[in-house]
């Protein structure tokens, strides 16, 4: 979908960026367009309502000198009513009666008809039709008692008369004196444009020129690490960037582990399988020790075996994929070994939650979980309980326990370390607690010794949520 664009990034804003200035400048033009017509129109209908109160201000002075019976025409007649333009028209009925009415009228003898019936706060504007054309009209009926009148007021006060003003100015005049405005205030829009458009692209280039350099610090910041400079890419970047370094050193940190283990592993399978091929080797004397040399043989075959599932817990099948359930997981293995130990006369308890599933490859997970059910299978005396639930910080909390003799508190971190020699145990006995925590810290998790409740060893291993 988005193949026209460059595959760099840089040349993705840049393009956008164009797109956005050239779709930007017309958009803007036609918004202030827009709102300078509106303004324009708002700016000839204030004075079309001020017309219309300096109407009424006139009708004001002329009650104020009992001039209403002044014949239509009258010197009386302030000239600067209407400016001295025409096409603004003007009229004023007292009680129905047209009393005055501008120039225009008198001379077309036109009558303007109001659509006020009532009187008004104010001034109201409206389009009209009349017999001199179409007209933009300001309308407002007022009930008062003019002043030449105050002498007959009635004794409840009610107003006497109702003066209807009407105020406008024909169409034609009044749309060329809102393009008069609009034209005025377009040129200062092409002045308030260029600068805006400048700045804006301005803008642009400063976010396209930061990106390119937060993305070369990146490149940068993986170049030492590819020279070996740094033990992961270092350095503090934007956080949308920051995210993905984050994500990035995570993954290294997390193969450099597997690296190690591989290295530790392959160390140990040659200095393990190495003990048993010398045995082997003085043992190629005449007469030939056939069962000495198939005894070693057995051994080496487990080491190989042992070695072989611990290379797989730790291999692409050991990265997270999706969540598995944990109830079920357990219930296999308790079942699993119940057969498998069935003429031990042992029971296997197992507890979790109906419904807890959590991100962790089910082939580590079992691996771990069937190393610590075979070692307390071996030392308890009738019962392993196996148990796993969430702890308040979502952690997986896997718990195995037996009631047999328990590992002293001194003893218990060596029985995690690789001081021990694999090929010094028989075949088929298990990874050992130090591979069940080196799976467990893949995950970033931990192995813990305790003492149980049930007498004897607790093993609990606390897995973080991670991804899933």
């Amino acid at each position: 979908m988005t193949s026209w664009l460059p595959r760099s990034l840089v040349g993705r804003l840049a393009v956008w960026a164009t797109v956005l200035l050239a779709v930007s400048v017309p958009v803007f033009w036609a918004i202030f367009s827009a709102a300078v017509e509106g303004v324009s129109r708002e700016v000839v209908d204030t004075r079309l309502l001020e017309f219309g109160n300096q109407l009424r201000g006139y009708w004001v002075s002329a009650a104020s000198t009992a001039e209403t019976e002044l014949p239509e025409g009258s010197q009386q007649i302030p000239p600067s009513l209407g400016g001295g333009d025409v096409e603004w028209v003007w009229q004023i009925s007292v009680d129905g009666k047209v009393f005055r009415r501008s120039e225009l009228l008198q001379l077309t003898d036109t009558t303007l008809v109001g659509a006020v019936q009532s009187p008004q706060p104010a001034f109201q504007l409206r389009t009209a039709n009349l017999a001199t054309g179409e007209l933009r009209l300001a309308e407002r009926m007022v009930a008062e008692i003019p002043p030449f009148m105050t002498g007959d007021r009635p004794v409840d006060g009610e107003p006497t008369v109702r003066v209807h003003y009407i105020a406008g100015v024909a169409i034609d005049r009044y749309n060329a004196l809102v393009e008069d405005h609009a034209a005025r205030l377009r040129d200062l829009a092409i002045l308030v444009a260029i600068p805006v458009s400048l700045s804006l692209f301005g803008m642009l280039v400063v976010i396209i020129i930061a990106t390119r350099r937060n993305l070369s610090q990146v490149t940068d910041a993986m170049h030492a690490y590819e020279q070996g400079e740094t033990a992961e890419i270092d350095g503090v970047f934007p956080s949308e960037l920051q995210s993905l370094v984050d994500r990035m050193n995570q993954l290294l940190r997390q193969n450099m582990k597997l690296v190690e283990r591989t290295r530790k592993y392959v160390t140990k399978i040659a200095h393990d399988i190495n003990h048993p091929l010398a045995i082997m080797k003085n043992g190629l004397t005449d007469p030939v020790d056939t069962g000495l040399l198939n005894r070693q043989l057995d051994r080496m075959v487990g080491l190989v075996e042992r070695y072989s599932s611990l290379a797989r817990a730790i291999g692409p099948e050991g990265q997270i994929g999706s969540r598995i359930d944990v109830a079920d997981l357990l219930r296999d293995t308790a079942e699993s070994f119940s057969i498998l130990y069935r003429r031990t006369p042992l029971t296997i308890r197992h507890a979790c939650p109906d419904g807890l599933t959590f991100p962790v490859p089910r082939h580590d997970l079992e691996a771990m979980l069937s190393n610590l059910v075979s070692n307390a299978h071996k030392y308890a005396e009738s019962e392993v309980s196996v148990s796993a639930a969430l702890d308040g910080q979502g952690r997986l909390m896997l718990t195995v326990e037996d009631d047999g003799p328990g590992i002293a508190p001194d003893e218990r971190e060596k029985a995690l370390n690789w001081g021990k020699r694999l090929d010094e145990a028989p075949p088929g006995t298990g990874f050992g607690l130090s591979i069940v925590r080196d799976i467990a810290d893949l995950y970033g998790g931990d192995i813990e010794l305790g003492k149980s409740e049930l007498g004897g060893l607790k093993a609990t291993i606390a897995l973080p949520a991670r991804g899933g």
